[in-house]
């Protein structure tokens, strides 16, 4: 399979996630990947716990790249960053507002020696406005987008989801707007804000507090929109259910033996209107059994259900090792670790994984020599 994105070259000057995450996904595509760090590396190489020397952070999101250390404050340094820049048909960054252009490295700047190359910029709250200068990291625009303001059960402080959502959704919005702009021919810039990221995955909330003026609960694991929609708890762990239409519902409840369920909640109104009364219901009957019974029962009858799994559980999922989201890659420095697999795939074949995580600086001297060569 040839990759998409072959033959394209990105720099990513990235810290973190955001940035780093965007320039793996590209990299993933196909494309050669060059991450130009400073002295002291990406922060998130200073990240525990460690594995060997390097980071399990920074490990999880800089695959398939080369790393080139550069220290921007030397004139010599920055104009080796330049000339880079100029080869690239991509840059992208999340460095603070400002940053680039203090080290010489602005959009003007980049596009005079490459009028072709794809600006990319991962923002906090967006490039320009009133919060245009405000830092802040996942948790902050976790808060600020609503979203801790609708996570958790009833009643709860507020609660953020466990994986840093914001910045893996802003990365994967820089690499598809990246791509977009390639499939154009290249050229102009795109801005990915943080928190507009956030806002625009909980979509379908916020038409809920549009449509009807109120803010909308906290429900726990269970859905404004649909019941029963939620996980339950069985008699040795728990389950998750998905009653999206009458006819599955109709259908639990004959997989169940309880028809007098179907009488009483015919419709989703009804299932909605009765909600608490109904899931209260069905956690009597869930509780007699095990996990794996009930999944099987109602997998059976073509009724959405799954298990409540842990990590270390899902890797272990045939379907999950089916489809290569449990990825092991000969690091130079540490030998071979596991890392997550590209959800993506072309004509059946997973998206390509090429080099693993870079140590620090490990291809600054090949890197060089090549800018000095052409």
């Amino acid at each position: 399979m040839t990759a998409p994105l072959s033959g394209i070259r990105v720099v990513e000057f990235g810290n973190l996630i955001a940035a780093p995450y965007a320039g793996m996904l590209l990299a993933d595509l196909g494309a050669e990947v060059v991450k130009v760090e400073p002295p002291s590396g990406d922060l998130g190489r200073g990240f525990g716990p460690f594995v060997g020397d390097e980071s399990a952070f920074f490990l999880a999101v800089n695959r398939g790249k080369r790393s080139v250390v550069l220290d921007l404050k030397t004139e010599r340094d920055r104009d080796l960053a330049r000339r880079l820049c100029a080869t690239a048909d991509a840059v992208i960054h999340n460095l603070r507002l400002g940053v680039m252009e203090r080290l010489g490295l602005s959009e003007e700047a980049i596009r005079a020696d490459n009028p072709a190359v794809v600006f990319g910029v991962v923002s906090a709250f967006g490039a320009t406005g009133p919060y245009a200068e405000r830092t802040g990291i996942d948790i902050i625009f976790q808060g600020e987008s609503g979203m801790m303001s609708i996570t958790g059960e009833p009643g709860s402080p507020p609660q953020k989801t466990a994986t840093t959502i914001g910045d893996y959704v802003a990365g994967t919005n820089l690499a598809l707007a990246v791509c977009a702009r390639l499939v154009a021919g290249g050229g102009g810039r795109v801005d990915v804000s943080l928190r507009d990221g956030l806002l625009a995955v909980q979509s379908g909330w916020n038409s809920l507090a549009f449509q009807s003026g109120r803010q909308p609960p906290k429900m726990g694991t269970a859905s404004p929109f649909l019941a029963p929609n939620q996980a339950f708890e069985t008699s040795d762990g728990y389950m998750t259910l998905a009653i999206v239409s009458d006819a599955h519902f109709e259908r639990l409840c004959l997989a169940l033996g309880r028809p007098d369920l179907l009488d009483a909640y015919p419709t989703n109104e009804d299932r909605m209107r009765g909600r608490v009364e109904l899931a209260h219901a069905l956690q009597d009957i869930f509780a007699a059994d095990t996990t794996e019974a009930w999944v099987g029962l109602l997998t059976d009858a073509r009724i959405p259900v799954g298990r409540v799994l842990s990590i270390h559980e899902t890797f272990a999922d045939p379907q999950v090792v089916h489809n290569g989201m449990d990825l092991s890659v000969e690091h130079p420095g540490i030998g071979p670790i596991r890392l997550t697999g590209s959800p993506i795939r072309f004509d059946g074949s997973q998206a390509v994984i090429g080099r693993p995580p870079p140590m620090l600086g490990e291809h600054t001297a090949e890197i060089i020599s090549e800018l000095l060569t052409t």
